[in-house]
């Protein structure tokens, strides 16, 4: 069952005029069209709609409303009233319901939170309002195509801003504009490139299909900074910049296929909201400073988040009801919990991420989810199934070739999970390895972990403690692997980077060639060495790659063994070189600005015979 929510659209402008005084008008049928409720004249046919005209309206505390029109089918029209005071953020200032026909041209909206709000309607005309607002400006919410067939003209203006309002648009590509609220409604194959919003409500896709934002640029939006909402298709890409929205950077509801790709979100309240929508791709983006950076939800089935960047959100990812969402190649740190999965989704898998100093790496309360080849150092709890007081019964996961470095807790099993399947994990230099309260499955196929801390024999050499590892809580491992060298490769991050062969000249023409990592995209470069313990590290080499030369300072948070770093240009030459401490909170950079940075654990280059100033032979 998908669960969603309907969601909001945009616009506004102004007129003025002498008027008159009175309370909130409420119209909650046809026949409430009367003067009481400060109807001045019309009967209610197209050529001669009803009129409330000339009102000042101050919404009294505890109202949700100033102007209320719902459940209404005759023709109306609301002009030149000026409403203020609406300070619920439930309501609004002029508020209409399941109506068709209406007007709202030339009123005023001040001191407010919300102001114009259209609801399930059709046909409706909106003209020269002005509305002045602390919140959301203008709101088109529906549950259909028709619920967006409005006339908005961009005479209406949010905080001065136009309403730029597009309804039934086919293969045209606006280029450039900016404005308080931009709304695509019923579209198709309609391309919005460098769009600028700020401080206004945002950009609302509704009921379109192959609509493609590029390069917006969003700031404090009042609400969703892009709210897509059934429209299949829709790609957000390239936008460095989608800031400081009090909902989220980019919500999708129900909308299948959606790509979010290449952008940043930082400081809103949710990056990236996925809600009742299948095949959503999350990729390629920067998070920060997000309480959430992506929230899945709403039986939303494989959605994909893959190679993020997640820096000081409180919760990187968080999924909720859902089946088969993906974390993989992602770089997390400095958060509260890089992976946050609640006991309504099924079949997770984390993979192939790196997650660095963190209160929790992974806590779950999932079942049948995969959690294999992360990296998670500097932990309270590497991985957690958490209590869950009866409220979840984690059932059937599999946790399997991990790396747990440097941990406070390798693993935690609350009371609640049964049948977790542990094994070839690395517990490494952890305070306490693991906790085990429930019923689980700790070496099923015969292998269980290697602990670094295990002190046991193996006395037939068949590479199996003859001792089992006892964990606090009643579990424990009957099968601890004596040697960690049967681990593939490299965990987390570092492990999905492509190798080069480089070739170094220094000055006096010693030339010396070795295979590196290539950090070439933005969580590769701000993962780096992080988290990798020294014995994985003490042999490897990472080659950053920026697309233009750059001033980026490099730190040494979270990396466990001191480093040499070389600069280069772009056509290789070598442009600076100092040694970084181990876990230091100094920063590091170059002179000039770079192209390329290699770095190596301290010392090795001058171990294989080269020089301090070293070029990069590139490849013809």
């Amino acid at each position: 069952m998908r669960r969603a929510i309907a969601i909001l659209v945009i616009g506004t402008v102004a007129a003025v005029g002498v008027a008159a005084e009175r309370g909130p008008i409420a119209i909650l049928s046809d026949a409430d069209f009367t003067a009481d409720n400060g109807v001045i004249g019309g009967s209610g046919t197209p050529g001669d709609p009803y009129l409330i005209v000339g009102w000042e309206i101050r919404v009294p505390s505890g109202s949700l409303y100033g102007i209320r029109v719902e459940n209404t089918t005759v023709p109306f029209v609301v002009r030149g009233c000026i409403v203020s005071g609406a300070l619920d953020s439930r309501g609004a200032a002029i508020y209409l319901a399941d109506t068709s026909g209406g007007t709202i041209e030339g009123c005023t909206v001040v001191d407010s939170i919300n102001g114009l709000r259209i609801e399930t309607s059709t046909d409706i005309t909106v003209r020269d309002n002005y509305l002045g607002v602390r919140g959301v400006g203008f709101e088109v919410l529906g549950l259909e195509e028709k619920h967006f067939r409005h006339a908005v003209e961009p005479t209406t203006t949010v905080n001065g801003q136009e309403v730029l309002y597009y309804y039934g648009l086919s293969g045209q590509t606006l280029e450039g504009i900016s404005g308080g609220n931009i709304t695509l409604a019923a579209c198709r194959d309609v391309a919005l490139r460098g769009a600028v919003i700020n401080q206004g409500d945002g950009i609302t896709v509704a009921f379109s299909e192959g609509v493609r934002i590029e390069g917006a640029d969003i700031s404090r939006a009042r609400g969703n900074g892009i709210l897509i909402l059934s429209s299949p298709g829709t790609v957000v890409t390239t936008s460095p910049r989608i800031a400081n929205c009090a909902l989220a950077g980019v919500s999708v509801f129900l909308s299948d296929d959606v790509r979010v790709e290449n952008c940043g979100l930082y400081a809103n309240q949710i990056g990236v909201v996925v809600n009742g929508s299948d095949g959503v791709r999350v990729q390629d983006n920067a998070f920060a400073a997000n309480p959430i950076g992506v929230l899945v939800t709403g039986g939303a089935r494989e959605t994909v988040i893959q190679q993020g960047l997640f820096y000081q959100n409180t919760h990187g990812v968080e999924i909720e009801t859902s089946y088969g969402t993906v974390v993989e190649m992602c770089a997390f740190a400095e958060s509260d919990v890089a992976v946050f999965i609640e006991g309504g989704a099924l079949y997770p898998r984390v993979a192939y991420s790196t997650m660095a100093q963190l209160g929790y790496g992974i806590s779950t309360l999932a079942s049948y989810g995969v959690y294999e080849r992360n990296l998670i150092a500097r932990a309270n709890i590497g991985i957690i199934f958490e209590e869950a007081y009866s409220q979840a019964t984690p059932t059937g996961n599999v946790v399997r070739h991990n790396v747990l470095y440097r941990c406070t807790d390798g693993l935690y099993l609350g009371t609640e999970t049964t049948g977790t399947s542990l094994y070839e994990n690395l517990v490494w230099d952890c305070s306490r390895t693991a906790r085990d309260l429930g019923a689980n499955e700790w070496a099923p196929y015969g292998r269980g972990n290697w602990y670094s801390n295990y002190a046991g024999s193996d006395a037939n050499g068949d590479g199996i403690g003859d001792l089992p590892v006892l964990f606090g809580g009643g579990g424990k491992d009957p099968a601890p692997i004596m040697d960690r060298s049967f681990y593939p490769g490299i965990p987390g991050v570092v492990g999905t980077m492509h190798e080069r062969i480089l070739t170094l000249e220094d000055a006096s023409g010693e030339r010396v060639a070795f295979p590196a990592r290539v950090a070439d995209l933005p969580h590769t470069r701000f993962i780096g060495f992080q988290g990798l313990p020294i014995e994985l590290a003490k042999d490897l080499a990472i080659l950053f790659v920026f697309p233009t030369p750059t001033v980026s300072q490099f730190h040494m948070k979270n990396v466990f063994l001191p480093l040499d770093i070389v600069f280069f240009g772009a056509d290789g030459a070598f442009l600076g070189r100092t040694t970084m401490e181990a876990d230091v909170q100094d920063l590091y950079g170059a002179a000039d600005p770079f192209a390329m940075a290699l770095e190596v654990p301290a010392g090795l280059l001058s171990a294989r015979g080269l020089g301090r100033e070293v070029r990069l032979v590139l490849n013809p």
